[in-house]
């Protein structure tokens, strides 16, 4: 073995120890067994290979970057109970939660997404295979027109329990995946049964009545060692969450945040040979999450603000006669606190999302080559959303009618307000009687969908591998079906209308791996995609951009310049079809079509090894998008004004990531890390943009844009082992926030846990989220206002793990 192997099997055993908390390595996986891979053979007490790449079972399909492996034994000793708690400790990985679990079905802004490099043009991934829908209006345009996500909610996909491993490959370094993978991968792979027979039980309760309960099964058959199962039924629960309010410090609770969620996972595998298996897996996971829409402002919670809010949101302009004279004002900058009117969603009309999961996948695996698979696989997701928004603080859809039959000849301001006071304002100690019966007086306005929206992915996936030399060759063709059947309510008949809306796509890769020395590999690639037109139907349909193809080519390479240094870099061409939800809010009279998204991506990093005991790396990399879809303030002559309208700009976008890796002693071992983004965006000519954007300006558009996010994230992980003792400490630091845009120009987050080993079977232990009860948020809605997406407050758990 090289002294560069010895260095790193004795940095990833030291770290392995600390729960997997390195960054660059992974620890040991007892269910992991020994198979061959780019001419290294993996055994439990090594899971790198020459350049310093954590190897897993998929990891062949990569080709160099900056990869980061989340181990079993890491989600079992820090306790995460959803795959977001840990996927954020990887440096460069950013959530946006408008700080609540659920979200509306149709919005991106009110539900969860995921960045990469600041980028959601993320692909999501379970063993391998795709998991988006390209129909999906889960995450449309919405009040985010050309929103890029690929429309899934991580969380929503599969139980924790269910995940052996969560590789997160940054920028295009597995280009296997699609071309659209600008951000980068998130790959969960999944629980296979061991030889040996084993069981978990998982209890554990805490603030909020929240609730987790979880079963496991794993093994083999006794009279039949090559037949392997897995099986795991969780069930989660929690009360209304509660939040500390950045503008006066105050926890609030947020009303009608509670949820259920139930998740069943089964996966069978059967041994043909050493080089053949079946792989049979089934996964269901539903949810029913309350969605209030925004955390309240608390500095407007008080009788006179809901007085004045709901006033000029209900009736609009008042003339000095008390007549009704204007429109209702909505909207944080034009009403401020605007956003409470929102608990009103939650806490009185029960608002609500709901999703039910049931997925399959069958897979034959005919051959493997130096750990390479070739296989052909069967799959089929079939996902429903449904959910209630319900949602009146208006008096009518027609407020001057409204008003003047309820106050003919008008009212004056005190007879309006007490009327206000008595059946609108849910102000602290107000009636909640009276609150119903103004609901069941003034009906409402209400989105409540009869059946469920339906999203169903079927395909099937061929792939074939062979090592021929020092070539490792790979080549994959997918077919892929999507299609999306939704009602959506028309006011004018008073009928619920049907539609449907399809689309096919093939992918095409074939990628050569080139071992040109054995310190050098050369990964040249070609990516094939075609995206038929969208077959929709409905009352007014549209045929969409139309179908489109195209070949993308990448290129990626690995050097180990000795033993204890290793670089690497790549290029790939970036394409992504405009979607469904694009379309929304072509630009005002000009209906412009929205061309594809294109661009290239280059990559570059480096690695070092400093001892045995500790590692930095270091990752850049530069986006460049000709067309890449963004929404900018045009102006529309057809409304006399500017509105925000989704149009092709050019994107220029770089990333930076820096982090450390130190094993102090066999006990205590830390990764620290630090993460950059910045991007500038230029309007193709011919658009008349908002002047107040200051695009030739000192504030110009894209310090508006880099104004959304912190300037800096630092992140520092400690772990300390000592037999029957674990504790572990993440410490997520953002600075240089906006306070345009957050309440804190820094927010210092820390989540802990601890574990005790009472027995070898039994483990008790303790997590606490947001240690220090810290108001921040991760997101910002100019319309909902400031700290209008706060995220949840202190939190601990208290559970116990058995193991029989």
């Amino acid at each position: 073995m090289k002294k560069r192997h010895l260095t790193l099997a004795v940095l990833a055993g030291l770290l392995s120890t600390g729960g997997g908390q390195t960054s660059v390595y992974a620890g040991h996986d007892e269910n992991l067994q020994s198979y061959t891979i780019d001419n290294i053979v993996v055994e439990a007490e090594q899971t790198i290979n020459q350049f310093g790449d954590t190897v897993t079972e998929q990891s062949y399909y990569r080709t160099g970057g900056d990869v980061k492996v989340i181990t079993r034994e890491e989600i079992e000793k820090r306790h995460y109970t959803d795959l977001t708690e840990a996927i954020k400790r990887i440096p460069g990985v950013t959530f946006q939660n408008p700080g609540y679990r659920g979200g509306e079905y149709g919005y991106q802004t009110y539900n969860n997404g995921v960045l990469i490099n600041g980028d959601s043009r993320v692909i999501v991934l379970i063993d391998g295979r795709r998991v988006d829908n390209l129909t999906s209006t889960r995450f449309n345009s919405g009040s985010t027109s050309g929103s890029k996500s690929t429309g899934v909610n991580i969380d929503q996909m599969i139980g924790i329990e269910s995940v052996d491993k969560i590789e997160v490959i940054k920028g295009p370094g597995a280009s296997v995946y699609g071309p659209d993978a600008t951000g980068g991968v998130i790959n969960i792979i999944t629980r296979k049964g061991a030889v040996e027979q084993k069981g978990t039980l998982d209890l554990s309760t805490g603030s909020w009545h929240k609730h987790n309960y979880s079963l496991t099964l794993s093994g083999a058959l006794q009279d039949d060692p090559t037949f392997h199962y897995f099986g795991t039924v969780t069930k989660t629960m929690s009360g209304d969450t509660e939040y500390v309010d950045g503008e006066t410090g105050r926890t609030g609770t947020l009303g009608g945040s509670r949820w259920k969620e139930e998740a069943v996972n089964i996966r069978l595998d059967k041994d043909l040979g050493k080089e053949q298996s079946i792989k049979l897996w089934y996964n269901y996971k539903a949810g029913k999450d309350g969605y209030p829409i925004s955390t309240p402002r608390l500095k407007y919670w008080n009788e006179a603000e809901w007085e004045r809010i709901i006033l000029a949101s209900t009736v609009g302009k008042l003339d000095e006669n008390n007549k009704w004279i204007g429109d209702p004002v909505y909207g944080d900058k034009k009403n401020p606190g605007y956003a409470n009117l929102y608990a009103l969603d939650g806490k009185v009309y029960n608002s609500f999302s709901r999703f039910k999961n049931n997925d399959w996948e069958l897979k034959w695996t005919f051959d493997k080559d130096n750990g390479m698979e070739s296989f052909v696989r069967l799959y089929y997701q079939n996902h429903r959303y449904s959910s209630r928004d319900k949602y009146k603080w208006s008096l009518s859809d027609d407020p001057a009618a409204d008003y003047q039959a309820r106050f003919p000849g008008g009212a004056t301001a005190a007879e309006l307000k007490q009327w206000i006071r008595e059946n609108l304002a849910p102000f602290p100690g107000g009636d909640p009687a009276l609150l119903q019966a103004w609901l069941e007086k003034t009906g409402g306005t209400a989105t409540e969908p009869t059946e469920w929206q339906k999203e169903r992915n079927q395909g099937i996936q061929v792939q074939y591998a062979r090592a021929i030399g020092k070539n490792d060759v790979i080549a994959s063709l997918t077919y892929d079906r999507a299609k999306t059947v939704a009602k959506s309510y028309d006011w004018d008949t008073g009928k619920y209308v049907e539609s449907t809306t399809s689309r096919n796509t093939v992918i095409g890769y074939v990628q050569d791996k080139i071992h040109i020395t054995d310190n050098w590999d050369l990964t040249p690639a070609l990516r094939y995609t075609y995206y038929s037109d969208y077959d929709y139907t409905g009352n007014a349909g549209f045929k969409g951009k139309g179908k489109s193809h195209l070949i993308t080519p990448v290129l990626n390479t690995e050097y180990l310049i000795d033993d204890t240094l290793s670089v690497y870099g790549g290029w790939t061409q970036i394409y992504r079809p405009v979607r469904q939800g694009d379309y929304t809010t072509l630009h005002g009279i000009y209906k412009t079509p929205l061309e594809n998204e294109r661009g290239d991506v280059w990559t570059l990093g480096v690695r070092k090894e400093f001892s045995q005991h500790s590692a930095l790396a270091v990752h850049y990399d530069w986006t460049r998008m000709s067309n890449a879809i963004a929404s900018f303030p045009i102006w529309d002559a057809s409304i006399r004004r500017y509105k925000s309208t989704a149009v092709n700009a050019r994107e220029d976008k770089t990333s930076f990531n820096i982090t450390f890796d130190h094993a102090f002693d066999k006990h205590v071992t830390m990764s620290a890390s630090y993460s950059h983004m910045d991007d500038k965006w230029r309007v193709k000519s011919g658009w008349n943009v908002d002047p107040s954007w200051g695009l030739n300006g000192e504030d110009d558009i894209n310090t508006q844009m880099n104004r959304l996010r912190p300037q800096n994230h630092y992140a520092l992980n400690l772990s300390y082992e000592n037999q029957k003792l674990y504790t572990g400490l993440l410490i997520n630091w953002y600075t240089g926030n906006n306070l345009r845009a957050f309440t804190d120009r820094r927010f210092l987050v820390l989540d802990w846990n601890i574990n005790y080993s009472f027995t070898p079977d039994l483990t008790g232990y303790i997590t606490v989220n947001n240690l220090t009860n810290e108001a921040y948020q991760t997101s910002y809605s100019s319309y909902n206002g400031l700290g209008s997406s706060t995220m949840p407050a202190r939190s601990v758990m208290l559970g116990a793990r058995y193991t029989f």
